[in-house]
Formats: C-alpha cells, sequence, structure tokens
C-alpha cells in the first residue's frame, strides 16, 4: 500500500511491500509540487523567447522593407511637385527594387515628355511669329504711308499669303488639340481613293509645276474602295504633300500613289506620298510622328515644318482606324504610306 508522508521534512509517497521470511521493503519517492511551474520554466519560456525574438526580427524586418517604401513615397511626392531629378536607389528584394526602377523610368519619361513639349512650343510660337512679323511689318509700311499704290496690290498679296499660313497654324493646332476628343467630328462613308487621289491632282501639280517639282499621280486604273472620311483623309494627303514639296529640290519628283491594300475589293486601300528629297535617316523615322522632334533636328539645317503636320495626320489616321508608316522612298526621299480599312458593308455582303 502507499500514503503520503513526511521524510525528512518533505512530502514523498512511501510505499510498503511485504517481502518472503516475513521481511519487508519500503520505497519513498518525493512528490512534486508545482508540475505546472515546472512545465512552464521547460517548455513554456522557451517558446515565449522564441516569440520575442520572432517580434524583434518582424519589426526589424518591416522597418527594413518600410524605409525604401518610405523613400519612394517621398520621390513620388516630390515628382508629383515637378521635380524631374529625383531618382530612387534600387535596392532588395525583387520587389521594391521594381518600384524603384518604376518611379525612375516614369521620372525619365516625364523629363522627356516635359522637354519635348517645351521644344514643341518653342517651334511653334517661332512658326507663330513668324507670319505675324510679315504681316506686322507691312500694316505698319501702309499705316505710314511708306508703300506706294503701285505696291499695294503685291503687299496685299503677301499679307495674305502669311495669313493663311497663320490660319493653317491655328487650324493644325486646334484640330491636335481636339484630335483625342470623343467629340471629335468624323464622318466615315465608302470612298473611293482613286476619286479622291485624281480630285487633288490639279492643285498639286499646278504647285509643283510652279517651283520646278514634278508631280507625278500613279492610280491602278480602276476605283480603290476605304471606309474612311474624306474630308479628313484630303487634309491628310494636302499635309504630306506640303511637307514633301517644302523639301524637294526643283527637278525631284513628288509622286501621289494609290492601289489597293489586298487582293478583295473590301480589303481596303492605300495612299502613298513620295518625294525626291533629302528623306529622312533611320533614327528619323522612329520619331517622325512626334510632335516637333523633325523640326528641332532639322530647324537651320533644311526648310521644316512647325512639326504640327506629321503629327496630326498620323492622329487622324489612327482616329480613322487606319495605319500610317514611314519609310524611304526609291525616288531617293521621303515615302509616307496611309493603310485605310475596307468598306464593312461589301466585307459582309462578300462573305
Amino acid at each position: 500500500m502507499s500514503a503520503r508522508r513526511l521524510v525528512n521534512g518533505e512530502r514523498a509517497v512511501v510505499e510498503g511491500r511485504a517481502l518472503t521470511g516475513g521481511n519487508g521493503v519500503v520505497l519513498s519517492r518525493p512528490v512534486a509540487d508545482g508540475l505546472w511551474a515546472q512545465v512552464l520554466l521547460s517548455l513554456w519560456l522557451p517558446l515565449l523567447a522564441g516569440l520575442a525574438a520572432g517580434v524583434v526580427a518582424g519589426l526589424l524586418l518591416a522597418r527594413r522593407l518600410a524605409r525604401p517604401i518610405r523613400v519612394a513615397a517621398t520621390a513620388a511626392a516630390r515628382l508629383r511637385a515637378g521635380d524631374r531629378a529625383v531618382r530612387v536607389p534600387v535596392e532588395p528584394p525583387d520587389e521594391v527594387a521594381d518600384l524603384a526602377e518604376a518611379l525612375n523610368g516614369l521620372a525619365a519619361a516625364l523629363a522627356t515628355s516635359e522637354g519635348r513639349q517645351r521644344e514643341f512650343l518653342l517651334s511653334v510660337s517661332h512658326e507663330l511669329r513668324t507670319p505675324l512679323t510679315a504681316i506686322r511689318g507691312y500694316a505698319e509700311a501702309l499705316a505710314d504711308g511708306v508703300l506706294g499704290a503701285d505696291d499695294t496690290v503685291d503687299t496685299g498679296r503677301t499679307m495674305l499669303t502669311e495669313a493663311q499660313h497663320l490660319d493653317r497654324l491655328i487650324g493644325d493646332l486646334l484640330a491636335l488639340a481636339r484630335l483625342e476628343a470623343a467629340d471629335f467630328p468624323l464622318e466615315p462613308v465608302s470612298v473611293d481613293l482613286t476619286r479622291l487621289a485624281v480630285d487633288a491632282e490639279p492643285t498639286w501639280s499646278g504647285r509643283c509645276a510652279a517651283v520646278g517639282v514634278p508631280f507625278r499621280l500613279e492610280t491602278p486604273g480602276q476605283p480603290v474602295s476605304a471606309y474612311t472620311d474624306p474630308g479628313r483623309i484630303r487634309q491628310v494627303l494636302d499635309g504630306l504633300l506640303e511637307n514633301a514639296l517644302r523639301v524637294v529640290p526643283p527637278g525631284s519628283p513628288v509622286v501621289l500613289a494609290v492601289r489597293p491594300a489586298g487582293a478583295e475589293s473590301a480589303a481596303g486601300g492605300v495612299l502613298e506620298v513620295r518625294d525626291g528629297g533629302p528623306g529622312f535617316t533611320d533614327d528619323d523615322l522612329a520619331v517622325a510622328f512626334e510632335r516637333g522632334a523633325l523640326h528641332e533636328r532639322y530647324r537651320g539645317v533644311r526648310k521644316v515644318g512647325s512639326g504640327l503636320g506629321l503629327a496630326l495626320a498620323a492622329g487622324l489616321v489612327r482616329r480613322l482606324g487606319g495605319e500610317i508608316v514611314a519609310g524611304h522612298a526609291p525616288e531617293g526621299g521621303a515615302a509616307f504610306t496611309v493603310r485605310l480599312p475596307g468598306d464593312p458593308y461589301l466585307t459582309r455582303t462578300s462573305a
């Protein structure tokens, strides 16, 4: 039998067992008072120590991750305030590095875009000032009586030409500003591109002949149908031909070509303006349709326009569902190819 007794002043479990021969044995074992305290000391304290170490490590890691995020947030605020020179150090982990690279790329893109905008505004201001200066000079001469009666007609003709130039510039600026608006007026219909080119031929052959430039019209001798806005496409053609005539030297050709986009009549059509002028480099072709890019490159080198015409042409063609590309012409100069979609009605009926 067993019982709890004091042994040497400590509680113990005492158990006696009878042995043979009338002998016996008594066994004792101290009672483990404070069992939960021992469990806590042997198990919970290491767990609590591990938890505390995890919390400390988490705080340090969070601080390590939060620091580059705070730096990125500060950089974003500086970007918003107009500081385009701000850059964020690229640090691990990968997610933070990706964020830093994205912010740095955004800052570089904004700086490039704003630089181009400034150059564009400067070039447009120069282009606007040129006809205004001429008009003002002739107006002052008329007001002061410097010009005689014999010079009135020529003066009026010059002022009219400069006013028309100014009107075209302002019209191009307004069209560019409205180009991305939802209410930009477009009236696409089925258009015969061959007829469109034939109608444009008298105007441009006369203008080219006046400066000693041969004009050539290339058509397939049959209608080429496309679905587009005839007024806007004529505006695109006039802009491209104006650019070609500006740079081509006397004796070199300007070509307006029309061809089908494919074997099917519903495939659409292609308009092409080529010239024998100085042409473009491969680097020029990559930025040909950016506002003012070519103007900035060639200002003072050769005759250039305001830099609006090609940007406007590209925007109009895209809004009409077509595409425009710049390339090298077999005549030695530049080639602009406008591909226009086919008439959806013809597509349905042919199907």
